[in-house]
């Protein structure tokens, strides 16, 4: 695994907050979904949470001192980009699979996606989205970010949580790929047995989604 933490100590809501951040600030995301995706892991003690995207060191912390998790971190963008720059050979949702063979079905109870989805054609998707599933326990649950307009994607985001409810993007170069468009009714194919507890789209277009397995 690319990176796994262990936390042992949960601050109070008031020590974990971080200081909100100029609202004036384009870099940043005001969430209506975060918030309630926190709010379903910190009824479970010590959760188990797995982030799709690469190590950032803020994120460690936030969710270290407000969950007292064990966070595993997953950098499944960092696959995406090499199969992007190297196609040909292994399937990518091969790859994708193998970077989370050591996860047990039922063993996890928070997944943060984020836009990763935006990168993968359907088939891969479909792969990947029944994989964490199958990882979440019940009542586990799953965020991320879906694009609805389809474009020429030529850069990454790394999210950093300043708050409960807020993200600063940061972006980063990406081989160009096409957005594979997923409406509400693809998401509810390839997310079987999940539902769909909050959606929100936001002004750029985005839809921030919560799923919980039943």
């Amino acid at each position: 695994m690319a990176g796994l933490f262990n936390w042992h100590a949960r601050k109070s809501d008031a020590a974990a907050a971080v200081a909100p951040v100029a609202a004036a600030e384009p870099s940043v995301t005001t969430s209506k979904v975060f918030p309630k995706f926190l709010a379903t892991l910190s009824q479970k003690p010590s959760p188990v949470l797995v982030d799709v995207g690469g190590v950032v060191g803020a994120n460690v912390a936030f969710f270290g001192e407000r969950l007292a998790c064990r966070l595993v971190v997953e950098d499944l963008v960092a696959l995406v980009e090499a199969h992007a720059k190297r196609p040909g050979g292994d399937a990518l949702s091969t790859a994708l699979l193998k970077q989370l063979s050591a996860l047990e079905p039922d063993s996890v109870d928070g997944v943060m996606c984020w836009d990763l989805f935006d990168y993968l054609d359907r088939a891969t998707s479909q792969a990947l989205a029944s994989r964490l599933v199958k990882l979440l326990k019940k009542g586990g649950v799953l965020y991320g970010f879906f694009g609805t307009a389809s474009a020429e994607l030529t850069q990454y985001t790394r999210f950093i949580v300043q708050g409960p409810n807020s993200f600063r993007q940061r972006p980063y170069a990406a081989t160009p790929t096409r957005r594979h468009v997923l409406q509400n009714r693809d998401l509810a194919k390839i997310f079987e047995g999940m539902l769909v507890t909050e959606s929100v789209l936001l002004k750029t277009g985005t839809r921030e989604t919560l799923f919980r397995k039943p």
